[in-house]
């Protein structure tokens, strides 16, 4: 994190899951030592000296309750891109969002959590219920036969190493030669990278029948605390109306928290991921 950015922003609307997404941002800035920024989007300018008001409550509870002192920014705009501007602006490293899951239409145009997080050179938590306290902190990162899928692993080596995470790397068992051999070839890669970093880890393979239900089923079991994926190179809007890989698991029926990339152009202009 501290390499790609040096400051955790919470996107804060007052909400139940904005607690929960604070409580875990409050996590991970212990752990890091990172600035933590409370973001607000508003509509109306006229409501900013209100809001400031308001969450300077929350900004004193947290400091009173919690040790903890965080900073608060109010801009008027759009949410989406409001909150992603803002987090570029004071090099967030990640950007902590709660969510009650995907419901009703949102199944089928794609949900309000997922087209925030599109785009965004800034990866996503997304929360959805209350951080679980465990003994030892444990992350799933799912490898398939995309080559973008390998670009999550710098992220799980720096939580491995801040937090001496219990690594999975899961991947599934295709029935093609042509996918099969292109899942062992980033297994294979994964697998050296994270030795170069001294990095432990547990290799899984998985049903590719169902390979969502498979990586939320193993977390449960494994009482991970987090999920760590990567949406598509390209993402085209017929995608809204099925449910995509990446929509399904930040609504994730168990509600593990989920750590969302997306693919950085930067890495695909000259062939390979290095």
């Amino acid at each position: 994190m501290k390499e790609r950015g040096r400051a955790i922003v919470v996107g804060w609307d007052f909400s139940e899951y904005a607690e929960l997404a604070l409580d875990h941002a409050l996590f991970y800035a212990y752990q890091t030592n990172m600035k933590l920024y409370l973001v607000h989007i508003i509509k109306r300018e006229s409501d900013v000296e209100k809001i400031k008001f308001d969450l300077q409550k929350i900004v004193d509870r947290v400091y009173q309750n919690r040790g903890k002192h965080i900073e608060m920014i109010v801009r008027c705009g759009n949410v989406s891109q409001g909150l992603k501007s803002v987090a570029e602006e004071v090099s967030a490293a990640v950007i902590f969002i709660g969510t009650q899951g995907v419901k009703g239409i949102q199944n089928y145009t794609g949900s309000h959590v997922l087209k925030t997080i599109l785009d965004s050179p800034i990866p996503f938590v997304i929360v959805q219920a209350p951080r679980e306290k465990h003994t030892r902190f444990s992350l799933v990162c799912p490898i398939d036969s995309r080559k973008e899928s390998k670009e999550v692993l710098y992220w799980v080596a720096y939580l491995a190493q801040i937090l001496g995470a219990e690594i999975s790397l899961v991947y599934p068992e295709y029935k093609t030669q042509s996918r099969i051999l292109r899942t062992l070839a980033n297994v294979n890669f994964s697998k050296n990278y994270l030795k170069n970093y001294k990095v432990n880890y547990k290799e899984v393979k998985l049903s590719s029948n169902r390979f969502n239900d498979a990586i939320v089923d193993y977390a449960k079991k494994k009482h991970a605390d987090l999920i760590l994926t990567i949406t598509n190179r390209q993402t085209k809007v017929q995608n809204y109306f099925s449910a995509s890989r990446i929509q399904y698991l930040i609504a994730n029926k168990e509600k593990i928290p989920v750590f969302c990339v997306n693919p950085r152009k930067d890495l695909w202009l000259y062939g390979s991921y290095k």
